[in-house]
């Protein structure tokens, strides 16, 4: 999935570089597709207020999962983020994020 890059070599995560990240790589446009791909009626709307929410949530949980995901893989001694590190972290992050 992601290399971690650790340049001090103690072993704590960057949450700003995640959060840079993330923000950086998540796109208004492709949330908007996905939305409108999923709607049943072509005649739905989206407002770029609900759109902007949208992408303000997408970007928390993908912020949220990236750090959860980050944590397993340093309690596992890993120096890579794999996807079974993500699986481990669902669970509980679906509980949080209703």
């Amino acid at each position: 999935m992601a290399r971690y890059s650790n340049e001090t070599g103690d072993g704590n995560i960057d949450p700003a570089s995640i959060v840079s990240n993330v923000k950086n790589n998540i796109k208004q446009e492709i949330i908007k597709e996905l939305l409108h791909g999923s709607f049943q009626d072509n005649k739905t709307k989206l407002g770029n207020d609900a759109l902007t929410l949208v992408v303000e949530v997408a970007k928390c949980l993908v912020t949220e999962t990236c750090l959860r995901a980050s944590s397993q893989a340093l309690k596992e001694n890993c120096d890579k983020v794999d996807i079974e590190h993500v699986e481990k972290c669902l669970p509980q992050l679906m509980l949080d994020f209703p």
